[in-house]
């Protein structure tokens, strides 16, 4: 899927600085995390899961310990601190990770005596290498006039965006939710920057393949791209005009990109979905949203409500925003909206993916990734459009 003439937004706001260093510092801190994962006993328990992860995610289901753990995990009144972890919620977060970093070592085969920390930062220092010394790339340039290496630069971070979905949406799959085909989803996504999180990370499935060779084992890591049968995207950013355009013009079939206020990109889906048959939407998407896409919580349900099938999952994820009061207006905003999807009786939950402790700790401390482009918080709800309609209808 080709949509690499998008602009970047790296942290929450499109002028975060994106420059080689970040992505070095980047990679280095993804693979460390993963070579540790890997000279841990976990590793060999869980990579087996990945020579069809399809077939795994699948097969949990069908396992009543399984069923029984995530139970206990979901118990605490909807909210799940990965902070200090239970056995099972630790697993799964080894194996969102390990997801992730399928997508940071994309293509590569790597001998078993390697998957270390200090093999895996070497190898992904030879990845860097070429850009390290790139300077942060202007926001006032558009895309389409990136020289080669600015063009390179945009493909990490891209990597980088992608690994982090990755790692968020994989939690929440073991636990049992999000667990619609790909082809089978009609998803609509809000303040998505260049889209490439929504179209490909969202859907990506990890891989990883052993393979003997005269040296001793290989592991074989890729991903496996899928997409939603239909995908709504909007973004008011006049940057991405061009952009949007060029994925309507490409793939007019399974996209349609809406640069415009989110109000207005509503009336507009009510509209096609009254008079072409565009079909309602099963799954709303906010990756690492601004809060101030979100101003009122009432008019946002209002909103999702309106071009909603009959169930719909939501699901939203924060980062640190440019400054501490940024941050603490979007733990403000997901407040807002667990309560209000909890008294809509539609047991949301919320997984805190930072530390305890001040609001300034939970900011400086992430538990993944670092402050400038991981997740902080997911929120994922059921939405059940009749319940919802009751409180949230559109006048």
């Amino acid at each position: 899927m080709d949509i690499s003439s998008g602009a970047v937004l790296v942290s929450d706001q499109r002028q975060a600085s994106v420059s080689g260093r970040f992505v070095d510092s980047a990679y280095k801190l993804e693979a460390d995390g993963f070579g540790a994962i890997c000279t841990s006993s976990i590793f060999r328990q869980i990579l087996p899961h990945f020579k069809d992860y399809e077939k795994y995610l699948a097969g949990l289901r069908q396992i009543p310990s399984r069923q029984k753990a995530v139970k206990n995990i979901l118990q605490k009144d909807g909210i799940v601190s990965a902070a200090v972890p239970s056995r099972d919620l630790a697993e799964i977060f080894c194996i969102s990770q390990v997801s992730a970093c399928c997508e940071l070592l994309r293509g590569k085969n790597i001998p078993i005596s390697e998957l270390n920390r200090e093999g895996m930062r070497l190898l992904v220092q030879q990845t860097t290498a070429p850009l390290k010394d790139e300077p942060a790339i202007s926001s006032e340039i558009p895309p389409d006039q990136y020289n080669e290496t600015q063009r390179g630069l945009l493909a990490a971070v891209n990597v980088i965006q992608n690994l982090d979905t990755i790692r968020v949406v994989q939690a929440i799959r073991q636990l049992g939710f999000l667990n619609t085909r790909s082809d089978s989803i009609h998803q609509l996504s809000l303040a998505v920057g260049n889209a490439y999180r929504d179209l490909v990370g969202l859907h990506a499935v990890p891989r990883i393949l052993a393979e003997d060779s005269s040296s001793g084992g290989i592991l074989k890591f890729d991903v496996l791209d899928r997409q939603a049968a239909h995908t709504v995207l909007i973004n008011n950013d006049p940057i991405y005009t061009r952009h949007f355009s060029s994925l309507n013009n490409k793939q007019e079939e399974r996209v349609l990109a809406l640069n415009m206020d989110v109000g207005q990109a509503i009336d507009i889906l009510i509209s096609k979905q009254k008079e072409s048959g565009l079909a309602k939407r099963n799954l709303v998407v906010g990756l690492r949203i601004d809060h101030r896409k979100i101003p009122n919580v009432g008019d946002f349900l209002r909103q999702v409500t309106a071009v909603i099938d009959q169930s719909a999952d939501l699901f939203l994820t924060i980062g640190a925003g440019n400054s501490q009061s940024e941050f603490e207006d979007r733990l403000r905003c997901f407040d807002d909206l667990f309560n209000a999807l909890s008294r809509a009786e539609l047991k949301p939950l919320r997984i805190l993916m930072h530390k305890q402790g001040s609001l300034e700790d939970q900011r400086s401390s992430p538990l993944f990734g670092n402050i400038e482009y991981t997740s902080y918080q997911i929120l994922h709800c059921k939405l059940l459009r009749k319940k919802l309609g009751k409180i949230y209808h559109r006048v």
